[in-house]
C-alpha cells in the first residue's frame, strides 16, 4: 500500500542556486521537501565543459555537447511542474553607478517582461528582485524553484526510454544484417 502511494502522490523537489560572476562557479543544493538533501555542490568551467563537484574529492565531467543535447534527450518535462520561482540578481555599481543603474532597471524590465508572459501561458506567479550594490562590483545571481513529480510518471518516461533504445539498437541490428 505504502508503494502503491509513494507512486501517487506527489513529490516537491526544491533547487537553490548561486552564481557569483568574479568567481565563476555555481553553487547548488537539491531537496526533497525542501528538508532533505539530495545532492549539492558546485559548477564550475572547465577546458571542455562543465565540472559538477559534489564532493571534495568527487567531480562529474560533462562536455558542453552534452549539454545542448541535454534539452533533447530529457522528455520526461511534461511530468514535471515548476509551482515556485525566485531570483535575486545582484549588481555591483562601485565602478560605475550610473551603468549598473541603467542595466538593473533593464533587467527588471526583461525579467517583468518575461514574468508577464509566464503567468498569461501557465498560471505561475514568478518573483524577482534586481538590487544594485554601489560598495562593491562584480555581479551575482540566487535562484530557487519548487518543482513537483511524482514516481508514477517518472517510472513511466524512465520505461519509455528504455524502450526507445531498446527499439534504436534493434534497428541499427537489422541496418547491419541489410548491408
Amino acid at each position: 500500500m505504502i508503494v502503491i502511494a509513494a507512486f501517487l502522490f506527489p513529490i516537491f523537489m526544491n533547487v537553490y542556486a548561486y552564481m557569483d560572476w568574479g568567481e565563476g562557479k555555481i553553487g547548488f543544493a537539491i531537496y526533497l521537501y525542501g528538508a532533505i538533501k539530495i545532492l549539492s555542490g558546485y559548477a564550475a568551467p572547465y577546458k571542455g565543459g562543465v565540472a559538477f563537484h559534489v564532493t571534495r574529492k568527487t567531480a562529474f565531467l560533462v562536455p558542453y555537447g552534452e549539454i545542448l543535447n541535454a534539452r533533447k534527450k530529457f522528455e520526461i518535462t511534461a511530468g514535471f511542474s515548476i509551482c515556485r520561482y525566485r531570483h535575486v540578481i545582484e549588481i555591483g555599481g562601485n565602478e560605475n553607478a550610473a551603468a549598473a543603474l541603467g542595466c538593473g532597471m533593464a533587467l527588471r524590465k526583461l525579467t517583468d517582461i518575461i514574468f508577464g508572459v509566464i503567468y498569461r501561458k501557465k498560471g505561475l506567479r514568478p518573483e524577482g528582485d534586481v538590487l544594485i550594490d554601489f560598495t562593491r562590483g562584480g555581479f551575482r545571481f540566487a535562484t530557487s524553484a519548487a518543482v513537483v513529480f511524482n514516481l508514477m510518471i517518472v517510472a513511466f518516461a524512465g520505461i519509455k526510454i528504455i524502450l526507445e533504445k531498446i527499439l534504436e539498437n534493434e534497428h541499427k541490428r537489422k541496418r547491419q544484417k541489410s548491408q
